[in-house]
Formats: C-alpha cells, structure tokens, sequence
C-alpha cells in the first residue's frame, strides 16, 4: 500500500521542451527559390500596390504565421515565418539563438540539384536595441546565389519579442534606388 504523503514527495523532474529544428523547412523554401516558390505558394492573402501576399504551403511546426511575398519592384520574392512571441526578453533570445544555431552550417540543395553550405555571423542581442539579425548566405562561388539570404531576427513591437526566420533575394540597393546623376 502506497502512502499518500509517498507520492508528494517525489522528485519532480522539469521537462525541457526543445525547439522543433526548422532546417528541413529552411531547406524546401530554398529548393522553391528559383522557381519563384510556385510549388510552395497557396492562395492569395493581400495585394497592395507594391506586393502580393501568399499563404505559404510550407509551415514550420509551431509558426505562429509564415507567408510568401512577391515585389513589384524589384520584382522578387521572399517568405517569412513568424516563429516565436513573448514578453520575456530571455525566451525570445534563447529562440533566436536556437534557431540560428538549427540553420547555420546547413547544407541547401536546389532544383538544379548544386548544394550550398549556409552560414553567417551571429549578430548577438541586446536589450537596448529593438532588434537583431543574423543574415546568413551561401558559400561557394556561383555568382547568381550571391543574392541568396536566410535571415534570423529578432525584434521588439511592445509589449512582444518576436523571432522571424526569412528567405529571400537581396537586391543591393544601388540596384533598387539607383542614385540620378546630373
């Protein structure tokens, strides 16, 4: 016969819940690139004048919102998911940390079937700043995936912290808003 006074007394063990890894999603948004995410891309969520927005058929476990974005001008593409929220500063950068850590050093293979070593430098938080971000890029020396760019972001919209992962084609801005010359 068990006491009951036997069962309050044991050890309680905290349960660590761990971050579901978001490279498997990082690497289907980049096989999708190229081909302007159409086989990722769902239906239409908003359009504006400069953009339309997406639902995105890829969704990491847990996202609290992912969508594709297509530009006007330049005439690009990017997805985003919304990862992670809270009000506590620690939490959100220990999520920030953890998914740059999932994704830097990657390996991303593309419709063309050529693979890429992803990597970047970890821009580290501080709560003085409303944000951070790791810009993370391929390595190797085809000129046309120099545009290539995972971001992990984290940023402040009172009350929330927010952690974002992006993928998208970064135009210089030269390239976006060229300087007239007279």
């Amino acid at each position: 016969m068990v006491s009951p006074f036997a069962l309050f007394a044991q050890p309680k063990v905290k349960l660590t819940k761990s971050t579901p890894s978001v490279k498997f999603v990082v690497e289907q948004v980049a096989r999708d690139f190229y081909q302007n995410f159409n086989n990722i891309k769902g239906d239409t969520l908003n359009i504006t004048g400069g953009a339309i927005e997406f639902t995105s058929k890829v969704v990491a476990v847990g996202a609290l919102s992912t969508s594709i974005t297509k530009y006007v001008d330049p005439n690009s593409y990017s997805w985003q998911s919304t990862l992670f929220k809270s009000e506590e500063y620690e939490a959100a950068v220990e999520k920030y940390k953890e998914y740059y850590r999932q994704i830097n050093g990657a390996t991303l293979t593309f419709y063309d079937k050529t693979s890429y070593k992803l990597s970047g430098y970890y821009d580290v938080p501080d709560e003085n700043r409303a944000f951070a971000s790791s810009i993370l890029e391929l390595n190797g020396t085809n000129h046309d995936m120099k545009l290539f760019k995972v971001e992990v972001a984290l940023s402040y919209t009172m009350p929330e912290w927010f952690v974002k992962i992006m993928v998208y084609e970064k135009v210089a801005d030269k390239d976006i808003r060229p300087t007239i010359r007279q």
